[in-house]
C-alpha cells in the first residue's frame, strides 16, 4: 500500500513497483486514509512519505498507528531528507527501511522486495544508522516536536499536527530541552543545525 500526498507520485511508484511483480493494493493521498486501507485490506507492506505538509498527522505518527494496527506490517519510509534526524525518527516510529525521494527505481523495488522478504526485522533503518553520527538519546516523538519547533511552529499548532494537547507537548519539550543540553526554542533548533540532524535554515542571531 502506498502514501503520499501527490497523486502523480503515488501513480509513478505503482508502476515502478508492478513492473516488479510487486501488487498495490490500495493508494492515499491522507494519513487517515492510509490507515484505514491498512485495517481493510490489510496489506503485507506500507510504503509511506513522511512528510505531509497538508495533512493534520504527522507522517512519523501515521507510521506509528499503522505499525500499532498490523504489528506485522512492513514499513518503508520516504523523505526528502536523507540525515541522521529523519532516520532515527523513522525507525523509532516504526519503519523496516528508509529510502530518499531521489532514490532511483532499482533502489525502490529492491528495497520493497527485501523489506517485504525479511518481515519484522526492521534492518534497513537500523543499518544506515550505524554508519551516522550518534544522534541525541530522545524518544520519536520528542525528535517530531524538537523538529517542528525548529520548522517555526508554535505548541498549539504542534498539538494539533500531532494530535496531542499542549500540555503534553510542553511536556515532551521541557524534556528534549533537558537532554539536548539547552534551555529554549531557538537553542534547541540551532542543536539540529549545528550538529547535521536538519537542513532547515537556522537563525543564528538570536
Amino acid at each position: 500500500m502506498l502514501l503520499d500526498e501527490h497523486p502523480i507520485w503515488l501513480d509513478a511508484l505503482e508502476k515502478v513497483l508492478s513492473s516488479e511483480g510487486i501488487t498495490v493494493v490500495g493508494k492515499a493521498t491522507s494519513p487517515e486514509a492510509a490507515l484505514a486501507l491498512v485495517e481493510s485490506e490489510k496489506p503485507d507492506g506500507l510504503v509511506a512519505s513522511v512528510e505531509l505538509p497538508g495533512s493534520d498527522m504527522d507522517g512519523f505518527e501515521c507510521l506509528r498507528r499503522a505499525r500499532e494496527r498490523s504489528p506485522e506490517l512492513r514499513i518503508v519510509a520516504f523523505s526528502t531528507h536523507h540525515d541522521p534526524f529523519h532516520l532515527s525518527a523513522a525507525a523509532t516510529a516504526g519503519a523496516d527501511a528508509y529510502l530518499p525521494k531521489t532514490a532511483g527505481a532499482v533502489e525502490v523495488v529492491d528495497t520493497v522486495r527485501s523489506c517485504l522478504a525479511s518481515g519484522s526485522k526492521r534492518s534497513g533503518c537500523s543499518q544506515e544508522l550505524e554508519g551516522s553520527p550518534t544522534p541525541p538519546s530522545l524518544t520519536a516523538r520528542e525528535l517530531e516536536i524538537v523538529h517542528l519547533v525548529a520548522r517555526g511552529y508554535t505548541n498549539v499548532q504542534i498539538a494539533q499536527r500531532l494530535w496531542v494537547t499542549k500540555w503534553t507537548v510542553k511536556f515532551h519539550l521541557a524534556n528534549a530541552y533537558r537532554k539536548l543540553g539547552v534551555s529554549n526554542r531557538t537553542q534547541a533548533a540551532r542543536y539540529l543545525f549545528d550538529h547535521g540532524l536538519s537542513e532547515l535554515p537556522v537563525d543564528r542571531s538570536a
